[in-house]
């Protein structure tokens, strides 16, 4: 099978399980997060990944997209690097 068979046959597979939520498919309150192919929440959740990743992970994926002027995009980069900082925090304290 070639790469992109494969890649199109996994996304489809995600795609069939994200529908059977339907929670994803809506959003309050804005689309960006609808409009990816993959959900952060539902990355999030599928690799198990503790409150510091979803947050980097969703911070770093809207910055983009949903904010267009540079202070706002700027502010989510900087909630990104701060969930960071925390999560480095707890390695150093043998948290996680």
């Amino acid at each position: 099978m070639s790469i992109n068979k494969l890649k199109k046959t996994l996304l489809k597979a995600h795609r069939g399980s994200q529908k059977q939520i339907s929670s994803l498919s809506d959003q309050v309150a804005g689309d960006w997060y609808t409009k990816l192919k993959i959900q952060p929440i539902d990355y999030c959740m599928q690799n198990n990944l503790n409150a510091c990743q979803t947050k980097v992970i969703k911070y770093a994926t809207r910055c983009l997209i949903k904010n267009k002027d540079k202070k706002t995009r700027k502010e989510d980069i900087d909630k990104a690097i701060h969930c960071l900082t925390m999560l480095k925090d707890y390695v150093d304290k043998d948290v996680v």
